[in-house]
């Protein structure tokens, strides 16, 4: 805890100030309301950036989502229809067998890599670790601003 800055009359946690001048010249209500009220603004500033970033991680896991859909797709309706005259084309200098298993290798392969790639961009998906910071900084500054303000009023009671 800070000690008490006479010119500041109050305590400085962070830059923010417990208004009073260190004496229980202030009703322990009203210190406590106003504790309550700047709680709730708080709230609602991080339920805001909570909003903000998830609404930038859900940006990036839409975008990986399509790539491996388009993956899916391309293995799916391209695959069969080149498959066919692909191992038609085979077939003209290997036995069928043999061109249907090349063809289908590297479909697999290609499809693979797509979606892969779709995956790998999807990793980049994060928690809000802005928020869940300051939401640890918060709760920290309200804990010992509490404190402060109950030790004034035991203090002096």
């Amino acid at each position: 805890m800070q000690p008490f800055d006479p010119q500041n009359k109050g305590y400085d946690y962070e830059g923010r100030t417990v208004p009073g001048n260190g004496t229980s010249d202030r009703a322990f209500g009203s210190l406590l309301g106003e504790f309550f009220d700047q709680g709730k603004r708080l709230i609602r500033a991080e339920i805001a950036l909570a909003k903000t970033e998830l609404r930038q991680e859900m940006t990036k896991a839409k975008a990986g989502a399509v790539l491996v859909g388009a993956g899916a797709v391309l293995l799916f309706l391209g695959g069969i229809a080149f498959m066919l005259f692909a191992c038609a084309a085979l077939a003209t200098v290997l036995p069928w067998w043999a061109a249907t298993l090349i063809v289908t290798v590297a479909f697999l392969a290609i499809g693979g890599g797509i979606a892969y790639a779709g995956l790998k961009r999807m990793k980049t998906v994060h928690a809000p670790t802005q928020t869940i910071q300051t939401l640890k900084e918060d709760s920290q500054w309200a804990s010992r601003t509490f404190q402060s303000v109950k030790s004034q009023m035991h203090g002096h009671a």
